[in-house]
């Protein structure tokens, strides 16, 4: 940049010539072709650019929007085309790229790259692109071309003989299309806990085509090269400050997921040395090794982070991929802990806890454009982690109003927003992973999941993994935590990652990226027998052992585990392994100690099937006694008819309390009952 800056300028006239050498030399193959499809803007490489004329490219580089336009106006004097053709640049040097942050006053004016995560998107508007006025002295036309915010006006007649310079009609204008969209800092790219900076950038043009508009949404990861711009603020001072955007000049979307994670040659050698090792037992020691215990968790973190295959379906719906899990427990056994560890390493990631957690700071939204006027669409979370991981902490501290937006997100992968006249539907192929602590401060195993944690049922079911964390005094156990934490405090190195987390961190890039695992019939048949068998164990309906949603998780655990192996092939051991930790999961939440089966209602309901079968007998003992004695029942004749079935009077008794709270009976007077119908 700085040879840039110390180049000779070149005067105007030369500017033109050899920008019109450039066109007709090398361009002019190239804007026939442009013109004879119907484009309205030619894509050049600066380094052709650069090799053709380097004065000329360096004083693109400093003098952008004049020479932009002075090629464009060369390539309207070859008279192919009645539209102006615009001219975009790509690959512009990497002494131009900034990071947002690092953008100052010193570059205004220039041509600089920026990359970054779309996190609004406005609606496109018109937009006046020309201007005719006419002299009020002699009738001479002027056109000017409006490129800025404000509506240009003429300075003076072009007719050497007038000297008008204030009285001028518009007597014609020209509109074009513009969009705002503001990009957000790549996660990847901060240091600590630094905020992301934003950035907005103006699309004109062809840059908001709807073919072209399409790839720019929410959540998108774009590079954008343009002309870095001033616009006052509205201030007291008399606008002495102002605030920065960009002229975008050439929009890139970097459409593959951890494309912003450069992979070189070295990378991919450590890569599969560690896959060649033992790439199971690195991968989860590398996760919040400070952490003590708690395996089958970061087993399961291990493969959630890998994720299963997205598959289209032959009718056109999406099977995802990704995992969803959630540990609930005691508080102080470190689930937050992994939770951050996990936000730190995995790429495209965001940690966000629920008490400062909204449905539109989740999902997306629709804010008031303050740029262009209008509405403008707003990411969330889980739409800029797309293809990532969102951490969700204290996960029960999220009003259930704003827990619901995530019903969409989690099982069809994808944000629809219907506000203020926009309609729009944003991706959200986005793995969850949950932290909540339960109501009552310890967790209780024999009490279901939904009766524990502020959480509805219907998001309960779509995780893939519920891990208990409990806390529980053990001799042995205790003993060695001990004396892991107090090491800790004497060495801190003795904690670190079997692998290195850049290293880490590329690892799940390069498998996610290039690994596309398929399962073997062996690894089918072996899901397939442990679904069918642990259902034929229940067939008599007393309760339902496991469901399809399942079935599922266990098929997107065994490709996970393949692609952890950078294995294009998930075989019986990837199908055991994920049969091995849905096993622990059910044996540790669905199993009624009460009837001594498995009962995947424990899971993800309040209701478990032998509570289920009670409440149906409480039922009918009413209908029964409402033919003795009518509507108003006495309570104790209920408790004997509970008793008689062999009923325990605590459970009738709670059974009862259970049933009025929900509404299915009421007590019109002490000691009666009634049914509602």
């Amino acid at each position: 940049m700085d040879v840039a800056i110390a180049a000779k300028r070149l005067e105007k006239d030369v500017i033109f010539d050899r920008a019109e050498s450039f066109v007709r030399d090398v361009l002019l193959e190239d804007v026939l072709g442009a013109v004879s499809r119907g484009e309205r803007s030619l894509a050049i490489e600066f380094s052709e650019l650069d090799k053709y004329d380097y004065e000329l490219s360096d004083e693109l580089l400093i003098n952008t929007e004049e020479v932009l336009k002075t090629f464009e106006g060369a390539i309207d004097g070859l008279g192919i085309s009645e539209k102006i053709v615009k001219v975009r640049l790509r690959n512009i040097p990497k002494a131009n790229s900034f990071k947002i942050k690092d953008l100052r006053s010193e570059h205004l004016g220039r041509m600089v790259t920026v990359e970054g995560i779309i996190r609004q998107a406005s609606e496109v508007r018109p937009e006046i692109s020309k201007t005719e006025w006419e002299c009020m002295k002699c009738q001479n036309r002027v056109t000017i071309f409006q490129t800025g915010l404000e509506l240009k006006k003429p300075m003076e007649c072009s007719e050497f003989t007038c000297s008008n310079r204030k009285d001028f009609l518009l007597v014609d204008k020209d509109f074009g299309d513009v969009q705002r969209v503001v990009i957000e800092e790549n996660p990847e790219n901060l240091e600590g806990s630094e905020q992301p900076s934003r950035l907005s950038v103006i699309l004109r043009h062809d840059l908001v085509d709807p073919t072209f508009r399409r790839k720019i949404t929410p959540g998108s990861i774009i590079k954008s090269n343009g002309i870095l711009k001033e616009m006052p603020m509205k201030a007291s001072d008399g606008g002495k400050k102002y605030d920065i955007f960009m002229e975008a000049n050439h929009i890139e979307p970097l459409y593959q997921e951890f494309q912003e994670i450069d992979i070189k040659p070295e990378d991919e050698e450590i890569i599969k040395k560690i896959a060649a090792d033992d790439p199971w037992k690195l991968v989860v020691g590398s996760i919040a090794p400070s952490i003590y215990g708690h395996d089958k968790i970061k087993e399961a973190v291990a493969l959630q982070m890998f994720g299963g295959v997205r598959k289209k379906r032959p009718d056109g719906t999406w099977s995802r991929g990704d995992m969803h899990v959630l540990l609930v427990g005691d508080p102080g056994a470190g689930k937050s802990q992994i939770l951050k560890y996990v936000s730190s390493i995995a790429p495209k990631s965001r940690y966000v806890s629920g008490k400062g957690a909204s449905a539109v700071g989740l999902t997306a939204t629709v804010v008031k454009d303050e740029f262009l006027g209008g509405w403008t669409l707003e990411a969330g979370a889980i739409v800029l982690a797309n293809g990532g991981i969102v951490c969700l902490d204290e996960m029960d501290k999220i009003s259930k109003t704003d827990v619901f937006a995530l019903h969409e997100a989690m099982e069809q992968q994808s944000i629809t927003v219907a506000k203020a006249n926009i309609f729009a539907t944003l991706r959200a192929e986005t793995s969850i992973l949950s932290a909540a602590n339960p109501k009552f401060g310890r967790f209780d195993l024999s009490t279901p999941i939904a009766e524990q944690i502020s959480m509805p049922e219907t998001i309960l079911s779509r995780f893939d993994l519920i891990f208990p964390v409990k806390d529980i005094p053990n001799p042995d156990i205790d003993e060695k935590l001990a004396d892991h934490i107090l090491s800790l405090h004497q060495n801190p190195d003795i904690a670190a990652p079997l692998i290195e987390t850049k290293h880490f961190r590329k690892y799940i890039a390069y498998a996610k990226r290039n690994i596309h695992p398929k399962m073997t019939e062996g690894a089918l048949l072996k899901i397939k027998t442990f679904f069918v068998e642990l259902r034929n164990k229940y067939s008599d309906g007393s309760s339902v052992p496991i469901s399809p949603r399942q079935l599922e998780a266990l098929v997107r655990m065994t490709e996970a585990s393949a692609r952890l192996r950078l294995s294009p092939i998930a075989d019986q051991k990837d199908a055991t392994r994920a049969i091995d930790l849905l096993k622990y999961t059910l044996y540790q939440l669905a199993y009624d100690s009460e009837t001594g089966k498995l009962d995947i209602d424990r899971m993800e309901s309040a209701t478990s099937s032998s509570k289920r079968s009670k409440i149906m007998i409480i039922l009918e003992i009413l209908r029964e006694l409402e033919g003795e004695y009518g509507k108003e029942i006495p309570r104790s004749k209920v408790i004997e008819g509970g008793e008689a079935r062999k009923m325990a009077l605590d459970d009738i008794e709670k059974l009862l309390d259970d049933l009025r709270s929900k509404g299915y009976i009421i007590e019109p007077k002490q000691g009666y009952i009634e049914r509602v119908e």
